[in-house]
């Protein structure tokens, strides 16, 4: 399995109210061999931009990231730009705080294992963006429905 994708892809935007995206040719991904929707580190022009959902678009035979404001401010991307993409897989492992509350609580292990596999990646992604250990817990805790 490649260990990075990279490519250049035009910045879109399908409409004014949507984010805009970036498209990434099926044949780059296809030497993943993924099956679905996949979490990839991104960096775009060299610039790091963090987790980003990579999702099957069937009917235009690619794949796509969203690219919401805050980026393309902070990186001064627009529509019709050309940007240099790379992708690697990101980590699937739990956040050290969900592990440890699925490993002690035998209510929140239930919760965890009653959940769908996209389901599960949602969460893991949710509970990863909080900077902070403590708002990490308090994430998990909600979401499985464990009193703190």
């Amino acid at each position: 399995m490649a260990a990075v994708l990279r490519f250049r892809s035009k910045v879109s935007r399908h409409h004014p109210d949507f984010p805009r995206l970036v498209t990434a040719p099926w044949d780059e991904v296809a030497r993943w061999k993924l099956a679905g929707t996949a979490i990839v580190d991104c960096t775009l022009n060299g610039t790091p931009v963090g987790r980003r959902s990579l999702l099957r678009w069937d009917e235009r035979n690619c794949w796509w990231f969203n690219l919401p404001d805050p980026i393309c401010k902070r990186l001064r991307l627009d529509e019709g730009d050309v940007v240099a993409v790379e992708l690697r897989l990101a980590s699937t492992e739990l956040p050290a705080e969900l592990a440890a509350l699925i490993a002690k609580d035998k209510a929140a292990r239930a919760a965890w294992q009653r959940l769908t596999a996209p389901q599960q990646r949602m969460l893991r992604e949710e509970i990863l963006s909080a900077k902070q250990p403590g708002t990490r817990a308090r994430r998990a805790a909600r979401a499985l429905g464990v009193k703190t």
